[in-house]
């Protein structure tokens, strides 16, 4: 009976990622007045996402053409890892994988490359290190480039591919990634699912994925929730389809037999990050959020937000 509800509970918390109009969800209309794109709650699993999606290809070309702008600036859709935040966030990444694995002669990948700030970081701290990554976009690649001539470190292998198309085969490798990571990103991923499926193909078993998100839901208020939402376009939604919790965040991974070897005091910290170990166990517990609770929790942050509204 317990493992026909471990089944059971797996098949609902994929029903959360398939596009399609789902049953069993509630939209947070009181969320309208912030969000242009609409915010959904599954009542099954407590996830928070977006329903309108872009196609993954048209998504990876709004990064590249109109996101990556080499400055910071959430609300106008400006990104970049080399602004202050996002580099203490790379760095502390790194710094918690070191505490608990210690980082010497691995296979290391960074998923999802991007800027390649998370790289230089890793070829300056630890030269050892057998660095590789992915990244779809080549105008990302030359940038990279760049950053690692100016910092004079050795540019690291990197494959000009989606994660969901990349296989070892590409990098002429014959041994399987060591130590991989995923940060920053899955959140925007359209098919969450099938990036989580690759990465454990190309790892090897018992290596290990350290994964890096904003912990923003089911937690002490960190920021104002006008903040986290885009009240005038919805083209945020569609890049940032997915709210992770702990629980919505560790399920997904479950899914495909990865435990957790180590997080951090995601509650109490900006960011939600954890080491997941490859180890094959597809008979763990799946714990999910209670929608009620997660209703209450943006009811709150939208309440006590209001004091923020006007701030300048």
């Amino acid at each position: 009976f317990k493992m026909k509800k471990k089944v059971f509970m797996s098949n609902i918390i994929e029903e959360d990622f398939k596009v399609k109009n789902r049953n069993e969800v509630l939209e947070l209309k009181f969320l309208r007045s912030i969000s242009k794109s609409k915010v959904y709650l599954s009542k099954k699993t407590g996830l928070v996402f977006h329903k309108d999606r872009m196609d993954p290809k048209e998504n990876v070309k709004h990064w590249t053409r109109k996101m990556f702008k080499k400055k910071m600036n959430p609300k106008k859709g400006f990104y970049t890892d080399d602004s202050p935040i996002m580099s203490s966030r790379h760095q502390y990444l790194i710094e918690f994988l070191n505490k608990n694995i210690k980082l010497n002669n691995q296979l290391f990948c960074d998923f999802g490359a991007g800027e390649g700030g998370l790289l230089i970081k890793l070829r300056k701290n630890f030269k050892k290190l057998k660095l590789i990554g992915t990244e779809i976009s080549h105008s990302n690649i030359l940038m990279m480039k760049s950053r690692f001539k100016k910092n004079k470190v050795k540019f690291p292998r990197i494959a000009n591919t989606s994660i969901e198309d990349f296989n070892l085969k590409q990098m002429k490798l014959t041994k399987k990634i060591d130590i991989a990571s995923l940060s920053w990103t899955l959140c925007n991923c359209q098919e969450p699912l099938k990036i989580i499926k690759k990465i454990k193909e190309n790892l090897k078993k018992n290596g290990l994925l350290i994964v890096g998100e904003s912990s923003r839901v089911l937690v002490p208020f960190k920021k104002p929730i006008y903040n986290c939402f885009n009240k005038d376009n919805d083209i945020s939604g569609k890049i940032h389809p997915w709210h992770w919790s702990f629980n919505s965040l560790k399920n997904i991974f479950k899914l495909f037999g990865f435990t957790i070897l180590a997080h951090n005091r995601y509650f109490d910290e900006n960011d939600l990050v954890i080491i997941f170990k490859n180890s094959n166990n597809y008979k763990q517990n799946f714990e999910c959020d209670n929608y009620k609770e997660v209703l209450n929790f943006f009811s709150r942050w939208k309440r006590e937000s209001k004091n923020y509204l006007n701030f300048k």
